[in-house]
């Protein structure tokens, strides 16, 4: 027998079930074929606790001595889940079932083979064993079905979009904001039973159980007794979803816990009032993974149920969920309460509305870290969108606030496709437990934590632009500053790009190319940052350009990991150029040859990589204003200056000549055509 159960057979389990829905044609519907798999489980853990193994054996009796008949198997199992379901641990508040309104197995007397078959699946995980042992609460069996039969649904709902939380980054974070509570002496002066966790979005129910595990490990090595423990889990483990069925899993994985499940609620916690309004100002820690991208009028909110939305510059504003989620998180925190919020890459550093909700962020609450997570994290759900941690305390900032940027480069898994299911594979190491331990051993006076991974720490005063992207502040970004300002750069100094250019490409006009008119795509701009006029010649795009002259510098804003930038030179055609480019001209001693090379140079090149931002690494864009916090070494004397004009001359030679040979090849290769 099976002791219990392991990763690598529940995934069997689940998809020799998917298959047995398969292949005996019953209900299409992954949530569905979920709900049933749930009922399934919860009957086995049920009759675990009940001191009985759920087995074949177990269902043919009860048809042999109840139903009398010893085959009708089917029938038999859909009454022993009646039964169960009769039992108050599977009843809401107001004595409705926590499976719905049609609560009963979707099984037909008729289909025994069928039964023998999901039976002989389900009994594989020895709930038995696991209750024994004390080891059910370390395997998040709603989790991993819910991340297998659910994914492909919320690809095209974003509102209903459940992001599953790995154990991979949910147990690092945890002892990270554990650890901060305890060195806060925080429980010190308070009833520890009443402390309270949530998660207001909380799809099945993991970062709400996890967190009040956690919390009660911090108990039980602390010698609080079992009636403290008891009342903690009555008590103060609260979530709420929008979406009936993540709460009906949310309250199977708090049953699990031991936990009061009628203390997770059905509701919008947006647009709606519900229960968890009356909590504001009283929740000790909220860590939650918010759906992304649905939009919402702000006017059409109750702005009470929020913090800042009532300073918005507009009232008839838009905002995403996952910004209200985040000022919604913020309302419900008491005072020195924590939040661990999961954020799309915008909210960290995009302008308009999250530039502003930053601002504000910065101003009136504590910002101790932000946890860049690779974009694999959350692809066993069905997403590759570029997120972060970001973890508040609800306390005033101090003036000398320091904010810990961490980047986690390599989860430990890989997730591949097998049997149309997204498998995560065990592949290098996990950095997260790493960048947690560095959180925890910082010294208060060190800007380079770690260089790999890279944990910095920055000063509110040195933040670039109140962008709190982790990747801005990397340490190998930090660590190459430092070596240039110590340097020995006689003749230069470091410079920002914008004291040697001037950024005009708001002021250019658009306009749409024709005859004499010619549009340069960022595609073609050459390796050696020459412009293949022959596909420009060629190019017929519908978008309109930005007017672009000889001498001007065109720098590629989108995937700068791939640099692309030139110098516009002579041209007997006007130009226009894609607006993915910035348009920059020299105002000071180095001209715009010299300029454009020096952007391609490793040094400036790993500075702007640092400094880009996107939901993905195929969709990153450096804004104009980090292009102009690139630095620069800028010769001061008389002698590098006159260099600097040599180079650039020497530039803008060989790029003509490249134009020349080009030009002449193009002639030879018309000569040849016309012969031929």
């Amino acid at each position: 027998m099976n002791a219990g159960v392991d990763y690598k057979l529940f995934y069997e389990i689940l998809l020799n079930l998917r298959e047995d829905f398969h292949s005996y044609g019953r209900i299409d519907d992954s949530n569905m074929k979920l709900d049933e798999i749930i009922k399934l489980v919860m009957l086995s853990y049920h009759k675990a606790m009940h001191g009985e193994r759920f087995s074949l054996f177990l269902v043919r009796d009860y048809a042999k001595n109840v139903l009398h008949d010893d085959n009708a198997i089917a029938a038999a199992l859909r009454e022993l889940f009646d039964e169960t379901i009769e039992y108050t641990l599977f009843k809401n508040i107001d004595g409705t079932s926590i499976f719905g309104a049609n609560p009963s197995l979707n099984i037909q007397p008729s289909e025994n083979i069928f039964a023998e078959r999901l039976i002989s699946e389900i009994e594989k995980i020895d709930f038995l064993h696991l209750v024994k042992e004390k080891t059910d609460k370390k395997f998040d069996i709603l989790n991993e079905c819910f991340g297998h039969f659910v994914r492909e649904n919320f690809r095209n709902n974003k509102e209903d979009a459940q992001y599953m939380t790995p154990a991979e980054i949910t147990l690092p974070i945890l002892s990270v904001i554990f650890s901060d509570f305890e060195r806060e002496n925080y429980f010190s002066n308070m009833d520890l039973s009443s402390f309270t966790v949530m998660d207001p979005t909380c799809g099945v129910g993991t970062l709400i159980v996890e967190s009040a595990r956690r919390y009660i490990e911090y108990l039980q090595d602390h010698g609080a007794d079992e009636n403290c423990i008891h009342r903690f889990l009555a008590n103060s483990v609260v979530g709420q979803d929008k979406v009936d069925r993540m709460v009906r899993f949310s309250k199977i994985n708090t049953l699990l816990l031991g936990a009061n499940s009628q203390n997770i609620y059905i509701g919008n916690s947006i647009s709606e009032n519900t229960v968890i309004d009356s909590m504001a100002g009283k929740v000790d820690f909220i860590f939650t993974n918010p759906p992304f991208g649905a939009e919402y009028i702000c006017s059409d909110l109750n702005e009470r149920n929020f913090c800042y939305l009532n300073q918005l510059p507009r009232h008839d504003s838009t905002l995403y969920s996952e910004a209200l989620m985040l000022l919604k998180c913020l309302h419900l925190l008491k005072p020195n309460g924590k939040l661990a919020i999961v954020l799309p890459d915008g909210v960290f550093s995009s302008k308009g509305l999250n530039g502003a909700i930053r601002e504000y962020l910065l101003k009136n609450y504590t910002v101790n870290a932000v946890f860049e997570m690779p974009v694999v994290t959350f692809a066993q759900a069905g997403t590759r969108t570029k997120t972060s941690i970001l973890y508040i305390s609800n306390t005033k900032p101090k003036q000398n606030q320091q904010i810990v940027m961490g980047i986690c480069d390599d989860i430990g898994y890989v997730v591949k496709e097998r049997n149309g299911v997204p498998v995560k594979i065990k592949k290098g190491t996990n950095q997260m437990p790493i960048i947690a331990e560095k959180y925890n051993e910082r010294h208060p006076v060190s800007k380079i934590i770690s260089s790999s991974p890279s944990v910095t720490s920055i000063l509110k005063s040195e933040l670039i632009d109140d962008v709190l992207n982790p990747t801005f502040y990397r340490a190998d970004r930090l660590e190459m500053l430092n070596i240039l300002e110590s340097s020995n750069l006689d003749g230069y100094e470091m410079r920002s790009l914008t004291d040697l250019v001037r950024f005009e490409t708001i002021g250019r006009k658009n306009k749409n190319a024709d005859e004499k008119t010619k549009h340069i795509s960022v595609l073609h701009i050459n390796t050696d940052c020459t412009i293949n006029f022959q596909q420009v010649q060629e190019f017929a795009p519908i978008s309109k350009g930005r007017l672009c002259k000889e001498g001007d510098i065109l720098f590629s804003k989108i995937n700068p990991r791939i640099p692309r930038m030139t110098v516009v030179p002579q041209y007997d055609d006007e130009l226009v150029c894609s607006n993915e480019f910035e348009i920059m001209r020299p105002c000071n001693d180095v001209g715009a040859y010299a300029i454009c090379l020096i952007l391609k140079t490793p040094y400036v090149v790993r500075q702007i990589e640092n400094l880009t931002s996107g939901t993905s690494s195929s969709h990153s864009r450096i804004k104009r204003e980090q292009l102009g916090e690139i630095q620069i070494p800028y010769p001061t004397s008389n002698e590098k200056k006159n260099l600097f004009k040599e180079l650039n001359e020497k530039i803008r030679i060989a790029f003509e000549q490249k134009y020349n040979a080009d030009g002449i090849l193009q002639k030879q290769l018309q000569s040849l055509s016309d012969i031929l």
